[in-house]
């Protein structure tokens, strides 16, 4: 359950408040002390009062900067954070020094921080994969940690770093300019190196590392495994100033890895250092672009006393076990590891203060983008729907976790929960990136989400929907059809750009019956990868027309102006023909023959008169 630490020295009998907040209820059971029931005598509940938290992110992605902005102060928060030239980029790298000042400059403002240990070391999270600074500079700016918090000993640091990642492959520009080329290679070598460190090498796979060792040039694996070591060593005094009190919190992310890889041989070596470390102070599991998000809402817990219990639910087939794309563990182990990171604990037995619904594929994850995600109606999945009703029903808050495919929804999951009328009626949604991702962002977001007002928790929802559903899973690939078809190498252009708009309106209106005046995105990277989802409560934003749609409108258009041309054509020829059949007529009264007249010697009588003074005489 939640439970709120007592006000007093004593415990007030047990009250339990249930109400209802964006759709779905929420449950709060409190132990108020002698000071909390005064507030109710005098006719209200305490409040906290509304606290800043200065963040600094990995990077001004969306996810890192936007998104986890806006849950915060949907929540309740003012967030302050460095100006976004300061910040990494698609294009530009993040300014350590210029953060650092601006982070002495506006600790004094601050209830709590939130800070990557990346952006403030080496300038964000794909700097740290890039940069060439000396050991001593990055030893110097970690050791700005310790001095900050001499300065502000009240103000609590919740810190969040990464393992280097080692990526499958990579040509976005995100890694070293080698990467396109010997990324493959540096990704199996560290895999036969990680089995040697463990002593589960073949001979056959010794001789396979001798060969990428010959084969990959010498400047790159030494520029490649010198920035390891130099990031290895950071992490280890992060360690140790977590040992130091330094941190309320510290995370180590492990940023996309494999269950071979240097990444893991890193991450095996720093916990044994970290093995006498509670886990109330520190965590190292799989995930990156979450952290932020996930120790706001540890904060959040931190500052309001709070201990959540979490309950997970799952559909047919490996559930718990199921071992995500881009990561080298257990579903079930991840979650139990970010709920605890969160402050939170697993009761599987009692009645949970959130229930994570889990949506996990009968046998092994996939991508979004692929054909089998056509929204086929599964038992599976409309059992487990039920599930989640019989959940809601209850009046426990429900949590999507949809991690059937990586990078994007499951469209069978979405129809259902269109179908039932959930959409809205749930505490969060979450189905983007990697697992551990989705994770992150759906146990922050359902902790925040009782804060938040009606219309702002749906339009939290609706964003994600955004996001996750109707681009990642849908409109995206059919951009990427475009660069293809373009040849821009995956880049989108302005008319790309003006085409994913549109569409993503379209599925906002067609799927969800949102005013499509009220969604717009963008590409912020200016790559396929992610987009900014953008959601207003009231009509605000340029409504664009889908290329499909301008040529069913030019095909209506043209069909109508066919129709009218036949029409005139059609009128013209009738008119000519009746023109015709007139002239025709006239032409035969013309030649018609006359009436017969009389003779000239015959003479008229009238009136039968013949009174000689009525003769006629024709000449």
């Amino acid at each position: 359950m939640i439970c709120h630490a007592a006000l007093s020295c004593f415990d007030a009998p047990l009250l339990c408040f249930s109400f209802s907040n964006g759709g779905f209820p929420l449950h709060y059971h409190k132990r108020i002390g002698a000071l909390a029931m005064a507030f109710l005598i005098a006719g209200g509940l305490a409040s906290i009062d509304a606290r800043t938290i200065l963040l600094v992110p990995q990077d001004d992605r969306p996810v890192s900067l936007d998104y986890t902005v806006s849950t915060a102060e949907k929540a309740g928060y003012t967030v302050l954070t460095p100006p976004k030239g300061y910040l990494s980029g698609k294009n530009y790298q993040g300014s350590p020094d210029q953060v650092w000042r601006w982070i002495e400059q506006h600790m004094r403002e601050a209830d709590a921080a939130v800070i990557s240990t990346d952006t403030i070391i080496y300038g964000g999270l794909v700097d740290s994969r890039k940069h060439n600074e000396s050991l001593d500079t990055l030893v110097a700016r970690e050791n700005r940690i310790q001095r900050l918090h001499r300065m502000y000993p009240n103000v609590p640091i919740y810190a969040f770093g990464t393992i280097m990642r080692t990526p499958y492959a990579s040509n976005s520009g995100v890694e070293p300019y080698y990467y396109a080329k010997y990324g493959h290679d540096l990704y199996v070598l560290s895999g036969l190196q990680d089995k040697m460190d463990l002593g589960t090498l073949t001979k056959d796979e010794a001789a396979e590392m001798l060969s990428l060792k010959l084969s990959i040039p010498s400047e790159y694996l030494q520029d490649w495994f010198k920035r390891r070591t130099k990031n290895h060593t950071i992490n280890r005094l992060l360690l140790k100033d977590t040992k130091s009190g330094i941190f309320a919190y510290f995370c180590e992310g492990h940023d996309d890895n494999s269950t071979n890889s240097q990444s893991a041989m890193e991450a095996r070596y720093l916990g044994k250092e970290s093995a006498k470390l509670s886990p109330k102070v520190y965590g190292s599991f799989p995930g990156a672009d979450q952290l932020a998000l996930l120790l706001i809402a540890r904060y959040h817990n931190d500052v309001n006393h709070l201990t959540p219990s979490f309950t997970s639910i799952y559909p047919l087939g490996r559930a718990e076990d199921t071992v995500p794309s881009y990561e080298r563990q257990p579903i079930g182990k991840t979650i139990a590891e970010h709920v605890e990171a969160v402050g939170g604990i697993m009761d599987p037995k009692g009645r949970p203060d959130i229930v994570l619904a889990v949506n996990t594929p009968l046998s092994s994850t996939g991508e979004s983008g692929q054909f089998s995600n056509y929204g086929m109606m599964k038992p599976s999945t409309t059992e487990f729907m039920n599930q989640v009703k019989a959940v809601i029903d209850k009046g426990i808050p429900v949590s999507m976790v949809d991690v059937y495919f990586a990078n994007g929804s499951d469209n069978t999951l979405m129809s259902l929960m269109k179908q039932n009328d959930l959409l809205y009626k749930v505490a969060a949604y979450n189905g983007w990136n990697t697992a551990s991702n989705t994770i992150g962002y759906a146990i922050a977001q359902a902790i925040l989400a009782p804060d938040m007002s009606e219309t702002d928790h749906r339009d939290m929802l609706t964003e994600q929907y955004i996001d996750n559903w109707a681009y990642q899973a849908n409109v995206r690939k059919n951009i990427n059809r475009l660069t293809e078809l373009e040849g821009t190498n995956y880049i989108p252009t302005p008319a790309m750009k003006e085409e994913m708009i549109a569409e993503v309106q379209d599925f906002a209106k067609r799927k969800m019956g949102l005013d499509p005046a009220t969604i717009s995105a963008d590409f912020p990277w200016g790559r396929l990868f992610e987009i900014d989802a953008m959601v207003s409560p009231t009509p605000k934003y340029t409504v664009y027309l889908t290329a499909a749609e301008k040529q069913r409108r030019a095909e209506e258009t043209a069909k109508k102006a066919a129709e009218e041309a036949a029409k005139k054509k059609a009128a013209a020829e009738a008119q000519k023909k009746k023109a015709d059949a007139k002239a025709k007529t006239a032409g035969s009264s013309d030649t018609a023959i006359a009436p017969e007249q009389p003779s000239p010697e015959t003479t008229s009588f009238e009136n039968g008169s013949d009174d000689v003074s009525t003769i006629i005489i024709y000449k």
